[in-house]
C-alpha cells in the first residue's frame, strides 16, 4: 500500500512516518519547507508543496491508497494574519478534494481533542461531547471546522476516519513542540515555574500506532479520541526531574498570579519577537482541560493503548539528549 504523508515535518507526522516505515508502507510526503531532520534515513519520496496549493497535493496523492493527514497550525495565540484558519480550515478542504479526485481509498484525518468542549472537566469527554461553538478560540474553532470538512466528505468517493489526540509528548520532536520545548526548558532551568493547572497528555508513539492501524481498522465516519492521563504541571516537572535523574528545581504559580502576569508575557513575547511564554489560551487550556477524557473506543477499534506518563518523559529526555537538544 501507498500511503501519502502530510506534515511530516511536525512531531506527530515525525512519528507518524517511522510507525510507516516500520511497517514497511510505501511512503510519500509533502513538505513545504526545507527542514528535512524529521525523514532522517526512511526512504520517502518527497513531493515539495503545501496544503494550500491544490497542484502539489495532487502530486502528493498520486497513485496513492491512502492519505495521513497531520498538517496543522497549532496557535495558542489566536489567528494571526488568518493563518491558523487558512491551513487548518481551508487547507483541509484541498486535502479532501485532492483525495477525491486522486481516487485515493481511505483518509486519516488529524483533528485534536480541542475540537470538543471541555467542560464539564469531570464529567467524560469521548466522541460523543458537543463541538466548541464560536466564542471558542481560534484554533478550537479551526479543528472543530477541518473536522466536520473531512467527514462530510466520507462516503463521497472516500472512506474518512478523524483522530482527536489530547496534548502530544514523546520522541521524534525535532522543532521542538511547545510541549517538547516546555520539557527543554525544565531540563536546562530556563523554565523556573509551573502553572498550578494541568492537561491530559498522550504519547507521539502510542498516537502513531493508532493512526497506522486506521488504514486498515476503524470505521469510516467515526472519530477516535486518543487520552493518556490527565497531569498537574507539577506532577510533570516532578516525574521528568525523576526519569532525566536531574534535579528541577521550580515553583508553583497560582492562577490568579499567572493570570496577572499576562501583559508582561506578551510584552517580553513582543520584545523578543517570539510568542508568548503563555497566553490567555494557554491558561484556559490547562485550567479547564477535561480530567475524564476516554479512549474506550480507540481501544476497541484501534486496539490503541497508552503507555504511563514517565516512560513518555523518560524516552522523550534520552531522545533530546541523543539528538543534542540537552547537554
Amino acid at each position: 500500500m501507498k500511503v501519502a504523508l502530510t506534515g511530516v515535518t511536525g512531531h506527530l507526522g515525525a512519528a507518524v512516518l517511522q510507525e510507516l516505515y516500520a511497517r514497511n508502507y510505501e511512503i510519500r510526503a509533502l513538505s513545504r519547507g526545507e527542514d528535512k531532520r524529521s525523514l532522517g534515513n526512511v526512504p520517502v519520496e518527497v513531493v515539495k508543496g503545501d496544503v494550500l496549493h491544490p497542484e502539489s497535493l495532487h502530486e502528493l496523492m498520486r497513485e496513492c491508497d491512502a492519505l495521513i493527514h497531520c498538517a496543522a497550525v497549532i496557535s495558542i495565540n489566536g489567528d494571526p494574519g488568518g493563518i491558523v484558519h487558512r491551513t487548518n480550515v481551508d487547507g483541509t478542504k484541498n486535502v479532501m478534494e485532492a483525495a477525491k479526485y486522486c481516487g485515493v481509498r481511505r483518509v486519516i484525518h488529524l483533528s485534536s481533542i480541542h475540537a470538543f468542549q471541555q467542560l464539564p472537566i469531570d464529567e467524560v469527554l469521548d466522541e460523543q461531547r458537543a463541538f466548541v461553538d464560536e466564542k471558542a478560540f481560534a484554533y478550537d474553532r479551526s479543528k472543530r471546522t477541518g473536522q466536520e470538512i473531512a467527514l462530510a466528505m466520507n462516503q463521497k468517493g472516500l472512506e474518512v476516519i478523524v483522530m482527536n489526540p489530547t496534548g502530544i509528548i514523546g520522541p521524534y520532536d525535532y522543532k521542538p513542540s511547545r510541549a517538547g520545548q516546555m520539557i527543554l526548558d525544565l531540563l536546562s532551568g530556563r523554565l523556573s515555574f509551573m502553572i498550578k493547572g494541568g492537561f491530559d497528555f498522550c504519547d507521539s508513539r502510542d498516537v502513531a500506532h493508532a493512526v497506522v492501524n486506521a488504514l486498515k481498522q476503524g470505521s469510516p465516519g467515526e472519530c477516535y479520541v486518543l487520552s493518556g492521563n490527565w497531569h498537574s504541571l507539577e506532577e510533570i516537572a516532578s516525574l521528568l526531574s525523576v526519569n532525566s535523574g536531574r534535579h528541577i528545581r521550580f515553583i508553583t504559580v497560582p492562577s490568579f498570579l499567572a493570570k496577572a502576569g499576562l501583559p508582561f508575557a506578551k510584552i517580553q513575547g513582543w520584545i523578543g519577537n517570539k510568542e508568548p511564554l503563555y497566553t490567555n489560551e494557554a491558561l484556559e487550556a490547562i485550567f479547564t482541560g477535561n480530567k475524564a477524557t476516554s479512549s474506550a473506543k480507540a481501544i476497541r477499534d484501534l486496539d490503541y493503548h497508552a503507555r504511563p506518563l514517565d516512560e513518555t518523559l523518560r524516552d522523550t529526555y534520552h531522545w533530546f539528549q541523543e539528538l543534542g537538544y540537552v547537554r
